[in-house]
């Protein structure tokens, strides 16, 4: 019993340590909360003896101690540089990171306003600038009803690309404050850490994947995107449909120039097939001029599309299309 009554005991103390977020920021040191002066001292009764005096060079001065600000006591947050060969830096306002132009495929703000999405944030993009909605914080240590607004920008060079975050509002209880240079620091800070690594870690799990998916053949189909658009339909993941796609397209005269695996995108460049070749599928031999093509794979779940462009992001359309995908039908039933 005395354990019992211990142990709930100690679970009471804990809670009630934890329950409110102040106390998560400050050292709760005894000094801090201190109200009383230094303590004064009567001199001792000599009771006949005769003692030395007091040297006043040890006398404690007799002032009063005022209760200073409390010490915010969790650590700072700065931007990691997460992404191979990238430099990171907080200006005084803004976390960003800045990485080769290659890698901005993969760390754009269509994919940062995707991750937010998933988060249940809604924002808006206007040209180079990605500006979330009001929403929650979502640090245990902050105080209840303490909502932001981020500004998320993507800046790009000639060999560089950066992402930049910074704090457009904050407001508690419904009333606006100005967050001083170390919160700036660390909402913005937290914020591109977790942009990054999130987009990373799918990156990475992506590749994985594509490179452990064992793939053979399925079903396809014509089928008309949202943009209405004339695509193959395909009964694939992402992984079974990159993978296969990337061996079958040689075989109808796309070769690979470059890919993304991140954004589902490859540039292909055509070369015509002789009309027998064509035959052979039992296709006639579509009219496309040799070029430059752009291929786009988007999926859900264990539904796939493919759509094919030219180097204007014209889709393929009428008997060309058709043709094409028919085509492509054909090989990955094989």
């Amino acid at each position: 019993m005395k354990k019992i009554l211990l142990g709930l005991a100690t679970v009471s103390l804990l809670s009630a340590c934890t329950a409110d977020p102040e106390t998560l920021q400050s050292a709760n040191d005894a000094y801090q909360k201190s109200k009383v002066s230094v303590p004064s001292f009567s001199p001792l009764s000599n009771g006949g003896v005769n003692l030395p005096k007091p040297d006043s060079t040890y006398e404690l001065p007799r002032i009063n101690i005022k209760n200073g600000a409390s010490v915010d006591i969790r650590p700072p947050s700065t931007p990691l540089a997460i992404i191979k060969n990238s430099l990171t830096q907080f200006d005084g306002e803004r976390a960003l990171i800045v990485y080769s132009h290659e890698q901005a495929s993969l760390y754009n703000l269509q994919q940062i306003q995707r991750l937010l999405k998933e988060e249940n944030i809604d924002s808006t993009i206007n040209g180079a600038i990605l500006t979330t909605n009001w929403h929650n914080t979502g640090r245990a240590d902050d105080k209840a009803n303490t909502e932001i607004q981020y500004q998320i920008e993507q800046v790009s060079a000639h060999d560089a690309s950066a992402l930049t975050v910074s704090v457009k509002q904050m407001r508690r209880d419904g009333i606006l404050f100005t967050p001083s240079i170390a919160e700036k620091q660390r909402y913005t800070s937290t914020r591109l850490n977790h942009f990054v690594s999130e987009l990373t870690n799918a990156y990475n799990e992506q590749q994985q994947a594509l490179n452990h998916t064992p793939v053979g053949a399925f079903q396809s189909g014509l089928i008309t995107d949202t943009n209405g658009r004339i695509a193959l339909g395909m009964e694939a993941t992402f992984a079974q449909a990159w993978e296969k796609l990337g061996s079958t397209l040689p075989k109808l005269g796309f070769t690979v120039k470059s890919e993304t695996a991140g954004r589902g995108q490859r540039e292909l460049k055509y070369s015509p097939l002789d009309k027998d070749d064509w035959l052979r599928l039992g296709i006639n031999k579509p009219a496309l001029e040799k070029g430059t093509y752009l291929m786009q794979i988007s999926a859900v779940g264990k539904q796939s599309a493919l759509v094919i462009t030219d180097e204007e992001n014209k889709a393929l359309s009428g008997e060309s299309a058709q043709r094409v995908y028919q085509a492509l039908r054909l090989l990955l039933a094989k």
